[in-house]
């Protein structure tokens, strides 16, 4: 209760307009990484792009499935419905919808991981992770400021994308079909010559 009153509480206007932009912009995100990443794989024809795209789809795939799945298993109430505080979201102002009984995990959280990390495995630079995990943290944080989920459940969300990436990605050449799979030229780079003389 600590930790979502003291990010729910946040009353500084840039801290605020931060995490209500990075709410704002997971929805998007979330519908338009994996149609971009496969627009790039078709545009470079490259086999690793095309990969990388085919792992992205199945992450986000499995993440949103398991968290569905979990949410409806557990059935926690969302915080708004038993604390004292105002939902700062208009999609969840009744008490009695559905949805306001599937806190746990968090949706967001888990999806917006998710995607960070197919992506940040499949291109480990600083620029691709650096911005993706302060957007994905600023996503899990917003997801509490709005008074829609505990921290616990971000955690629990961010666990379970994280886990998943990290997951199809060790499983890489198993869970990918021969067409989607980069070929050891392509995934490695130039080969690597080592000369020594005496």
């Amino acid at each position: 209760m600590r930790g979502l009153a003291s990010v729910y509480c946040l009353t500084q206007p840039a801290v605020s307009k931060g995490l209500r932009g990075a709410h704002r912009s997971a929805r998007p995100v979330f519908y338009g990484a994996v149609p971009l990443a496969w627009g790039g794989a078709v545009l470079t024809q490259d086999p690793a792009v095309r990969a990388a795209a085919y792992r992205l789809t199945l992450t986000q795939g499995l993440t949103y499935g398991l968290a569905v799945g979990v949410k409806h298993v557990v059935e926690r109430p969302r915080p708004y419905v038993h604390r004292p505080l105002e939902a700062r979201t208009d999609r969840h102002r009744s008490p009695a919808s559905e949805d306001a009984r599937l806190s746990f995990p968090s949706g967001h959280a888990s999806l917006s991981a998710a995607l960070v990390t197919s992506w940040g495995l499949s291109y480990p630079r600083w620029y691709v992770v650096g911005p993706g995990v302060l957007w994905a943290t600023s996503v899990a944080l917003s997801r509490v400021h709005l008074g829609v989920h505990y921290p616990s459940d971000v955690l629990a969300g961010t666990v379970l994308g994280i886990g998943v990436a990290l997951l199809v990605h060790h499983l890489r050449h198993a869970v990918t079909p021969a067409p989607f799979q980069a070929s050891s030229k392509s995934s490695l780079g130039p080969p690597l010559v080592i000369r020594m003389s005496f």
